[in-house]
């Protein structure tokens, strides 16, 4: 099909191909950008597109296409290859790179039809191909699934924007009204001399809370917005800080909390999330052990990795839950009767990841369980980028 270049008058005149923005905006109807300095073939397309139910806008060069786009997002954009002024592999590009362009469907039409070309504009981020002459039938389908497809992912990420809104104001309200039924709680049974019921409704406010904050990070780690800092933290020394702090809750059950070694060890990965992961583990190693049982945590270096370990005398888990024991929701059938949502260990998984370590657990029934939470050394992360190792220390610090 042979091209015809537009006159620099016709260049230089009101942009009347251009359908009025106004109009097409109060439009209810699915929108295209018509891309296409052919007069018959943008009429064409037009025509066959108006008829099967779509709002229509027309733009004979790819500068004008850009600016169409900006100021009304269509539903989907038909661009020919061979525009005057910006192509339309340059128009695809500075679409994409705009952020109101980012997610437009594009569909390019083009005499091309090499499939060097089809590659191209496909890597160039357009959602479709259709060379010339095309089938009218083809089009108009290739039309109605996508955007009928992008309407639908609009739609269910609007849903989820509504729902993740409704949720973080029910999170932010019941943490509020726990931290005062917590305080009030508190401060009752040190004035009634320890009422164990009201200690009880104190406990259950923090086991609460604690449930509202691990809800609150799983959402963001599962869509990708839980961001980690990775950074050089003491992986010894936050051990054996949570340690000071969980030592008075095992030994009401009159339960050892140890930890071995007395030098600082240093990892890569994220205080706040190491923080969580770890008080996650002991305070299962914890809850799930037998009275006057025992929990150790140890930390080591081995080659380029540091490996903590919670080590405990509970129940253990049967070989055939091993697998299962980091799902979401899931509990071992030793945990049966004791309270937890089944999510601690997920989350403690996914931030393990994402600082890049890795967890694992091995257990005995009857003997106890310990899980192993590996991350990178800093010195491992030296000897990557040419420098010298180091070393550290091969002991956490004792409580």
């Amino acid at each position: 099909m042979t091209k015809k270049t537009p006159s620099s008058s016709k260049d230089n005149a009101p942009d009347a191909k251009v359908r009025t923005l106004a109009g097409n905006l109060l439009d209810a109807r699915p929108l295209v950008l018509i891309v296409e300095d052919e007069p018959d073939v943008a009429e064409l397309i037009r025509y066959n597109l108006d008829r099967d139910g779509f709002a229509t806008l027309i733009a004979e060069s790819g500068d004008r296409a850009v600016e169409a786009v900006l100021q009304s997002t269509p539903d989907l954009v038909l661009l020919d290859i061979m525009l005057p002024g910006m192509n339309g592999w340059e128009v695809c590009q500075t679409i994409r790179d705009r952020t109101t362009g980012r997610h437009v469907p594009i569909i390019m039409v083009s005499a091309l039809t090499t499939e060097e070309s089809r590659i191209k504009g496909l890597s160039l981020g357009a959602d479709d191909y259709i060379t010339k002459p095309f089938s009218v039938q083809e089009l108009l389908i290739k039309t109605r699934n996508i955007v009928s497809r992008h309407a639908q992912i609009r739609e269910l990420t609007a849903r989820e924007q509504e729902q993740d809104s409704a949720t973080r104001y029910l999170i932010h309200e019941m943490k509020n009204a726990l931290n005062i039924i917590g305080g009030y709680s508190h401060l009752a049974a040190l004035k009634s001399n320890g009422s164990p019921y009201l200690a009880e409704i104190h406990s259950s406010t923090l086991h609460m809370e604690a449930l509202l904050n691990d809800v609150a990070l799983l959402a963001k780690l599962e869509k990708g917005r839980g961001e980690i800092l990775r950074e050089e933290v003491d992986a010894a020394g936050i051990a054996a800080s949570l340690a000071d702090s969980l030592r008075e809750r095992a030994e009401t059950r009159h339960i050892s909390l140890t930890t071995d070694g007395s030098s600082p060890i240093n990892a890569i990965g994220s205080a706040v999330a190491l923080r969580q992961i770890l008080t996650n583990l002991i305070s299962n190693a914890i809850k799930y052990n037998r009275d006057h049982g025992s929990v150790r945590i140890t930390c080591e270096a081995v080659d380029d990795k540091v490996v903590l370990s919670v080590i405990d005398t509970g129940p253990g888990i049967g070989k055939d839950e091993l697998a299962q024991v980091f799902d979401k929701f899931y509990r071992a059938r030793s945990s049966e009767g004791i309270a937890g949502s089944g999510i601690g260990l997920y989350i403690a998984k996914l931030l393990t990841e994402a600082m890049g370590g890795s967890i694992s657990v091995t257990s005995s029934l009857g003997k106890g369980s310990a899980f192993s939470l590996f991350l990178k050394r800093p010195a491992a992360s030296k000897r990557e980028g040419g420098e010298k190792d180091e070393g550290t220390c091969d002991a956490i610090r004792r409580a």
